[in-house]
């Protein structure tokens, strides 16, 4: 049986087509994915950091979530007051493998702008 080596440019390659694939889709969040070191580094923007959840579960990392806007306008006109309100909401998920020996305390997650980012430390 063949080994093969898990090569971190292409899984993240893969991922970030991945994502993007999937955010577009869905007219979600913007996902990009970047490397710091040996940490691979996932930025989703657009979505308010507390709706996001971060997940470790059996060798697989999942980052699910829900992002949306709202907008309200109001206006005098004619002696009239009018106003109009829309919202929109989405939710996204997204697993994928992680190397061998990553778990739960190898990943982290902090506010970055309007999203929110997830490290995987020595995932390189």
């Amino acid at each position: 049986m063949p080994l093969n080596r898990w090569d971190p440019h292409n899984a993240l390659a893969r991922l970030e087509q991945d994502l993007g694939n999937a955010a577009s889709h869905a007219h979600g969040p913007s996902v990009t994915t970047t490397r710091d070191g040996d940490d691979l580094v996932i930025t989703v923007e657009g979505v308010n950091p507390s709706d996001v959840h971060v997940e470790v579960s059996g060798g697989r990392l999942t980052i699910k979530g829900q992002s949306g806007s709202s907008t309200s306008q109001s206006q005098d006109f004619g002696g009239g007051h009018f106003s109009s309100s829309s919202s929109s909401s989405s939710s996204f998920s997204k697993s994928f493998s992680l190397p061998a020996g990553v778990d739960q305390s190898d990943v982290s997650t902090e506010r970055a702008g309007s999203g929110v980012k997830v490290r995987i430390h020595n995932a390189a």
